[in-house]
């Protein structure tokens, strides 16, 4: 047993040096929790949101081929239209996605519906049955391309 008395001020020093690392240390603990459950939740998001995106894709894909088989057996074009865009999941926190990316899908449901009014019109008004195809392409593409940044920014890839 140390002979030397504690005065008040020592421990209250020593009572408030324990509060402060107690403190400290939660705040640490309760960051890490809350920094791994972000980074599940921008996993779940990602890989859920380039799912939806690969099932558009394949049926842009589809569509595309489909056109192409019927011109090569009958030397016609058919009509197709250009699919509904994807739906993302409604249950995620996007705020977890980098802007960039977050406005580029934001705004893909805007260019799939404007696709389909310049294809309708370009087929329609100057008679290129092969807009819808061209529109359906470079969409699934798209698609292809912001599915992969999604996977390769958690590191599937």
């Amino acid at each position: 047993m140390d002979p030397q008395i504690w005065t008040s001020k020592d421990i209250i020093t020593t009572v408030i040096a324990t509060g402060v690392i107690a403190a400290a240390a939660r705040e640490i603990i309760e960051w890490a929790k809350g920094s791994r459950r972000n980074a599940r939740e921008l996993s779940y998001l990602s890989v859920a949101t380039a799912a939806a995106l690969d099932g558009f894709a394949i049926v842009c894909r589809d569509l595309e081929e489909s056109m192409e088989a019927n011109y090569k057996q009958y030397r016609s074009v058919g009509s197709i239209s250009i699919p509904a865009p994807p739906e993302f999941p409604a249950d995620c926190d996007w705020r977890l996605v980098e802007a960039e990316l977050l406005n580029e899908l934001f705004s893909f449901a805007n260019k799939v519906r404007q696709a389909q009014s310049t294809a309708s019109f370009t087929s329609h008004f100057e008679g290129d049955r092969w807009s819808h195809v061209t529109a359906v392409k470079d969409l699934g593409g798209e698609a292809r391309a912001l599915a992969a940044r999604l996977r390769k920014d958690i590191g599937l890839f």
